[in-house]
């Protein structure tokens, strides 16, 4: 298990950018976390004063980010979301206290030299689905110079 400051120390979201408050466990192509930070105030990707479903895939990705940290994507070249497929959202707004914690359940479906595939889950501590999808990342090229 990681807290908070160890998450901190593997991927590039900071302060309160990164959403994610603890990594439960992991494997080469698994992980599972949880979070609170849909429920702070202070949270970034706030807009007049709520916290949208959307936001969801942002607290993935920073999963997946987490992922390929911990089983060896350090080598790679910094990483950006290229696409989000097959995003489901199944609550009107993430910010709902009824939430409670969040669980996020990410799998790395493709693994690519130039990226990877992740799929995710969502779910409130009730154990409703909040929202599914997959999103695809991509290394940025190093570009060489003479």
């Amino acid at each position: 298990m990681l807290n908070r400051d160890a998450i901190l120390g593997l991927i590039p979201h900071q302060g309160a950018s990164c959403l994610l408050d603890e990594c439960r466990s992991w494997t080469a192509t698994t992980r599972e976390a949880t979070t609170r930070r849909h429920l702070y105030p202070d949270c970034p990707l706030r807009h007049s004063g709520r916290l949208g479903s959307v936001t969801t895939s942002e607290i993935a990705m920073q999963a997946a980010a987490l992922h390929g940290a911990l089983t060896g994507g350090k080598g790679h070249a910094p990483g950006y979301l290229a696409a989000l497929r097959s995003l489901g959202l199944h609550c009107d707004r993430l910010d709902d206290p009824r939430h409670g914690p969040l669980l996020i359940r990410v799998t790395q479906d493709c693994a690519m030299a130039d990226g990877f595939i992740y799929g995710f889950t969502i779910t409130a501590a009730s154990g409703e689905t909040l929202a599914t999808g997959s999103g695809t990342v991509m290394f940025h090229a190093t570009i060489e110079t003479p």
